[in-house]
């Protein structure tokens, strides 16, 4: 279903991807993981909802990680990840007569179930061609299936170590295969349409680390992804959008080493995104994580605050009957709008255990854009709470 799960969201709400290790060897310790988290959306305004329901998403998400070495400098990590979600969907936002965004929600409330599996071997390199390479190179399978809709994805990455492995350049590929069989398929034309289409991606990335000295680190990357085929949401009305996307990004990261306390360190992290259906995002993101020694246990805590804005693609709009030979959608992740979130992370060590809670807190409004701001109200944007446990076993 083309709808926000909760791996959809993690652009905004989950932790950005660590810088590359330096100097990485080949990890040795066999591990154990599980997570509970759970996803809860704000109900829709009432004032502003056409139908009388107004409850919104909520997830139930249980991830299993296995990792393990295996011979000839390999290792494996592998996820499993169960997942349940009820609630309404928003169907349409349009402007009535008075002027006025309405929102549209179905009627009665979604129930889905969704599993994942993730399986990435890794190749770590050491010294090959007499010492001159030093990387990794790894592969990635996913397959995503739920009863209206399947995934499947196959990827490859490298690194590559120079410079004393003070610089480290990085690449990915990924393409993937998505296959729709919406619900109920007789209640709309668009969902018939939709029925048996597919949609294809393909992904590029590229960057580099650089060590600057023992307490600083930096990191850039490049990233570009084409998706082609059917792209419209059929689980909405008026939702017609081009079947083809180009998407840019441009990311930068630092770290800074503080020698506060039991030591500490500084994130920043900057995305830009672009395509080439007219929409333009930037995203900050700023952590502290803070290290504290109570032998024989450690405690790591990271609060996190976060800024978002983006301007609307270029055929969103709030007619409630467009042309039907025209794009359109109506979508408030299309929408221009702004969002702030913020949270915190605490790890909890002892010995081979770690015990991790997470909370964010997200919130959106087409006022948060602060510059470029839309005269369009967009009552569908969503506030929502993430709440995450885990458990993990290293020996």
């Amino acid at each position: 279903m083309q709808k926000k799960g909760i791996n959809s969201l993690a652009a905004l709400t989950a932790a950005a991807a660590s810088l590359p290790a330096y100097g990485e060897a080949t990890p040795t310790d066999e591990v154990f993981a599980y997570r509970n988290t759970q996803y809860q959306e704000a109900d829709a305004p009432r004032a502003r909802t056409f139908t009388p329901v107004t409850e919104r998403y909520s997830i139930d998400v249980h991830q299993f990680r296995y990792a393990r070495p295996l011979a000839g400098d390999w290792y494996i990590n592998s996820e499993f990840q169960y997942e349940t979600m009820s609630g309404a969907s928003p169907m349409q936002t349009y402007e009535n007569a008075e002027g006025k965004s309405v929102l549209l929600m179905s009627g009665a409330s979604i129930e889905e179930t969704r599993y994942d599996l993730k399986v990435a071997p890794k190749k770590y390199i050491q010294g090959a061609y007499n010492g001159q390479i030093d990387g990794t190179l790894g592969g990635l399978f996913a397959l995503s299936l739920e009863n209206d809709y399947r995934s499947l994805a196959l990827g490859g990455d490298g690194s590559l170590e120079l410079f004393d492995k003070h610089t480290t350049l990085f690449a990915s590929v990924s393409a993937s295969l998505d296959e729709l069989s919406p619900s109920d398929a007789w209640i709309s034309a668009d969902r018939q349409r939709a029925d048996g289409r597919s949609k294809r991606s393909l992904s590029l990335y590229e960057g580099v680390s650089q060590v600057i000295d023992k307490n600083r680190v930096i990191k850039a990357g490049i990233g570009y992804t084409r998706l082609t085929g059917y792209l419209s949401d059929p689980y909405k009305f008026e939702d017609r959008r081009p079947g083809q996307r180009d998407q840019l990004t441009l990311d930068a990261q630092y770290r800074q080493f503080i020698p506060f306390w039991d030591g500490a360190a500084a994130h920043a992290d900057y995305r830009y995104y672009s395509d080439n259906w007219g929409i333009r995002s930037h995203t900050l993101t700023l952590r502290w994580a803070q290290m504290f020694n109570m032998a024989p246990f450690s405690l790591e805590v990271i609060p996190m605050t976060r800024y978002y804005r983006q301007t609307s693609a270029d055929f969103y709009s709030l007619e409630q009957a467009p042309p039907d030979d025209q794009y359109n959608s109506s979508d408030y992740r299309l929408a221009s709008y702004g969002a702030f979130s913020f949270g915190a992370e605490v790890k909890a060590i002892y010995r081979q255990w770690t015990v991790s809670l997470d909370w964010q807190q997200y919130y959106s409004s087409e006022n948060f854009a602060i510059v470029q701001t839309s005269s369009d109200e967009t009552p569908a944007l969503v506030d929502y709470t993430v709440l995450s446990i885990g458990i993990q076993y290293k020996h």
